[in-house]
């Protein structure tokens, strides 16, 4: 096929050709997320989008390095500095810093040399000065010299990725210097074994997501508001947690420990009894081993939680790949019975496909029995339907559940 002259013109990449100073001012003018996007347009805007600094020195220089290139960046014109940094340090380590828009940092150490993971365990204690502004008299809360971080260094969305024990302790240090965490995301630690998260301010987004070694996980957070885990199920030591309205749990891959028990659950109850929206994935309703279905289990966990919470607020279920829809009307029914709830629960496989389960009359059951589950051990009589809209607004899509 012979291409026209007009053709072969509209595909020259002119955008190439031009300075730098002329194409940072083109893209002065863009909004940064809009900005970012045009990087596939050209090879050259995306090397200036991704301009990174390279820097070398010891771990304890680490905590100097973020600190310059997060108050270089600056929100009103993002782009006029980098927002990335490559910094190697020890033998073969390195870690890549990358900022955004509204105080967004992210700290990833999944580059360079990979030792075997040596377990560790991490406590973390984000917004430890939220207080500051009462102590005016207190100069040494407000001023921190080089090279740790300063306390006028605002962190908002702070996102963790394979952190370990040779690092741990430097990001540990960093994040209590990090002021008004408002969302924390740790994902990929390998040899985590226990997590402590103390936060009694603040922080409304928790996500801890494929660390597959750990075995306990303690939370105190006065404020939030959402809380994703997906891994093996550890031990969970959960304190305040009053204002958690939406919860995802993905224990797909099993317990992190032998010898698990129903009662494990008990702690894990209770943090979770004021959630209104609650995403669990098939094996939270299957408990392992296979051959322990969900019949004898639900109804056992389920008389025991009704002593501990009582899961007043809840109103969505959202269930992840479970077929048995004979496991999903027991859960209603053992919602019903156990704590006096009668959520929507909505059923989504493969594909997207969901269906959310209805409570019917008997007797309008008995007109139609081929689509409707019906037994005379039963109260009520069950049918699904297809799930068409975003149920008001209530809701909440968990990508990562899919995966």
């Amino acid at each position: 096929m012979l291409k026209s002259p007009i053709m072969e013109e509209n595909n020259e990449d002119r955008i190439s050709s031009l300075p730098d100073e002329i194409l940072f001012c083109i893209i002065s003018f863009l909004p940064f997320e809009s900005a970012v996007q045009t990087s596939v347009l050209s090879t050259r805007w995306r090397s200036l989008l991704n301009w990174t600094l390279l820097r070398h020195g010891t771990k304890e220089d680490i905590s100097s390095a973020v600190a310059e290139l997060l108050t270089q960046f600056d929100d009103l014109n993002p782009l006029k500095s980098p927002r990335r940094l490559q910094f190697h340090f020890g033998q073969g380590h390195i870690l890549l810093a990358s900022t955004g828009l509204n105080r967004k940092l992210h700290l990833d150490f999944s580059k360079g040399k990979q030792e075997f993971p040596r377990q560790f365990g991490w406590q973390l204690k984000p917004n430890p000065w939220n207080f500051m502004p009462s102590l005016p008299l207190c100069p040494s809360y407000l001023y921190v010299k080089a090279p740790k971080l300063t306390s006028s260094i605002f962190v908002k969305t702070l996102v963790l990725t394979s952190v370990n024990y040779l690092s741990s302790d430097i990001v540990t240090s960093m994040v209590t210097k990090f002021q008004f965490l408002e969302s924390l995301t740790i994902t990929k630690c390998s040899g985590l074994r226990s997590l402590h998260i103390e936060a009694t301010l603040k922080l409304h987004n928790l996500n801890v997501l494929d660390c597959p070694q750990v075995k306990s996980f303690c939370i105190e957070a006065d404020e939030l508001q959402s809380f994703r885990y997906r891994g093996k199920l550890p031990w969970f030591w959960l304190q305040g947690m009053f204002s958690l309205g939406d919860a995802m749990l993905d224990f797909r891959e099993g317990p992190g420990y032998n010898n698990f028990e129903c009662r494990d659950f008990n702690s894990l109850r209770s943090g979770i009894r004021n959630v209104e929206i609650l995403t669990l994935c098939r094996w939270t309703l299957e408990i392992v081993p296979t051959s322990y279905r969900m019949s004898s289990t639900t109804s056992k966990c389920s008389s025991q939680a009704s002593r501990l919470a009582r899961l007043g607020h809840l109103k969505l279920v959202k269930l992840e790949e479970l077929a048995d829809e004979e496991d999903v009307i027991l859960l209603a029914e053992n919602l019903l019975e156990k704590f006096n709830v009668e959520p929507l629960i909505i059923v989504t496989s493969h594909g997207n496909h969901s269906r959310s389960l209805l409570r019917i009359p008997k007797q309008q059951s008995k007109r139609n029995e081929k689509k409707a589950h019906q037994s005379e051990k039963r109260k009520y009589s069950y049918k699904f339907v297809e799930e068409v809209e975003d149920n008001s607004g209530l809701d909440s899509k968990h990508a990562h559940m899919s995966l």
